[in-house]
């Protein structure tokens, strides 16, 4: 863990670049001015967070959710950061005296859990929850603290966008409603998916915190991401889902039909598919199934993959299947597919 004290940046240069983390050998590169970085964190600042003594910062700083919370908005609030990682066991004791800032991934909220004494005596503290859904835990801890003045906000947004949207996390597991752009947000017109998602539209945005990708020479004019929303008036949505198979794992993306892919490449003759699934820690992750003549364990299924691709998380199961059904317009049915895995060769656990 460290502690920095307010206005020390990193970088002073005019473009400062972030990497989409996963499945790819050549992570994309996604270039964003510090004035960019310092318009974000006034607006984090003064629509989301408020007046605090510190921050406490989860997020790894080389990823944006991290260098915003781990370094601009503790320099634009005038405050101090205790950056204590993405897995700490417990919360040091420095971090509980103050109006703290909790900038959270899914696995923080089981470490604020922990901590639940030690919070309810901490004055008007908030926790800023960003880069992937909320967890069980989430809700425990919100709703455990529905008596106090702590309170909890999500934050919807990408590093090729910045920040987009955010919402309360109400206590007792309430709705929490639509998500609200961001002030400096605006929707964009895009093809609706109406075939496919007959309810919903691609999310599409303008704004003036969109990155430059590496083969761009200017930043768009606007964005559209791979989730599928529904429009609320004109400047909030209900998110449907996403409408590709990426999946992000404490902020970490994975693209699975890529890692199914690999695998099939590193092991001729192997079959694979990755489901994504609901994790009580990650909020996000997903499991492998394959169909080979021999059984490989989760450590040769795992350095197969990376053998081809650079940056992968490991999935949280293995399991070997005696077929991998499909329907007739290729989709694989997920309840077909646990029915087929082979019992003496389920192997299920983590890749380490």
């Amino acid at each position: 863990m460290t502690e920095t004290t307010a206005g020390v940046i990193s970088e002073t240069i005019g473009e400062i670049p972030f990497r989409t983390s996963g499945s790819a050998n050549t992570p994309v590169v996604w270039w964003r001015t510090e004035w960019q970085l310092r318009a974000e964190a006034d607006v984090l600042a003064r629509e989301l967070v408020g007046e605090v003594d510190q921050v406490v910062n989860f997020a790894p700083t080389d990823h944006l959710f991290g260098r915003l919370t781990g370094e601009l908005l503790p320099d634009r609030l005038a405050v101090d950061v205790l950056n204590v990682g993405h897995e700490p066991t417990a919360l040091p004791g420095s971090a509980m005296r103050k109006r703290t800032l909790f900038a959270c991934l899914p696995s923080s909220w089981v470490v604020l859990r922990r901590s639940l004494s030690q919070l309810r005596e901490l004055p008007a503290s908030m926790a800023l929850h960003g880069t992937g859904p909320t967890v069980d835990a989430t809700d425990e801890v919100v709703s455990a603290l529905a008596d106090t003045q702590f309170r909890a906000v999500e934050l919807f947004g990408s590093t090729e966008t910045g920040g987009i949207a955010h919402r309360r996390i109400p206590p007792h597991r309430g709705s929490r409603g639509p998500w609200t752009l961001l002030s400096d947000v605006e929707f964009a017109e895009c093809v609706s998916e109406q075939e496919r998602y007959p309810e919903g539209e691609w999310l599409s945005v303008r704004s003036p915190r969109l990155a430059r990708r590496s083969d761009m020479t200017d930043p768009p004019a606007e964005w559209q991401l791979s989730d599928v929303v529904t429009r609320k008036g004109e400047r909030s949505f209900d998110f449907g889902g996403r409408g590709t198979d990426l999946v992000k794992i404490n902020g970490l993306r994975c693209e699975l039909s890529d890692i199914a892919d690999a695998l099939r490449e590193a092991v001729p003759g192997t079959d694979a598919v990755c489901v994504p699934v609901h994790d009580s820690v990650r909020g996000e992750h997903y499991e492998i199934f394959y169909r080979c003549e021999r059984t490989l364990s989760a450590g040769q299924i795992l350095q197969a993959i990376r053998s081809v691709l650079e940056d992968v998380v490991p999935p949280r199961a293995v399991h070997r299947v005696c077929r991998i059904p499909k329907t007739s317009t290729g989709k694989v049915p997920v309840t077909q597919l646990y029915a087929n895995i082979e019992p003496c060769a389920d192997m299920g656990g983590s890749c380490g």
